[in-house]
């Protein structure tokens, strides 16, 4: 298939990991400081989802991008910066949708902060990538 799909499929499949990762931050960042148990259990399961939805939509992008790229995953200028952020952001996906797939609803207050503040972590990581990948496009 010509690069011209691959491109298109890559830009269409990054908006829903992108979108998905900021929404996980938000429902769950409101879950985490919410007192009433029940809106905090609502918020967290919202953001529990939007992390499933997050990991496996990110395959798609990954495997666009690679195709994209012709398997390099490193190489040069622009798209070296791209890579840069996006393999960290797609390692610290993988592993944090685990966590919550292992813990469920059951972690601890302080290892639910630590999970925040590596999601905080991710989400900028996701806005770099997301960032570089448009200046890839706009130096075309």
């Amino acid at each position: 298939m010509n690069s011209i799909f691959w491109a298109r499929l890559h830009g269409g499949a990054t908006h829903f990991p992108v979108a998905f990762i900021f929404g996980v931050a938000l429902f769950d960042a409101i879950g985490f400081f919410l007192r009433d148990s029940s809106k905090r259990r609502s918020f967290q399961t919202t953001g529990y989802w939007l992390l499933i939805l997050t990991g496996l939509s990110s395959f798609g992008a990954v495997f666009s991008g690679l195709v994209l790229s012709k398997w390099n995953t490193g190489g040069t200028t622009l798209l070296s910066q791209h890579h840069l952020f996006v393999w960290p952001a797609f390692a610290l996906l993988i592993g944090l949708t685990s966590w919550r797939v292992a813990v469920v609803d059951n972690p601890s207050r302080r290892a639910f902060a630590l999970y925040l503040a590596v999601l905080a972590i991710t989400c900028a990581l996701f806005g770099a990538a997301g960032w570089s990948g448009g200046e890839i496009l706009i130096g075309q």
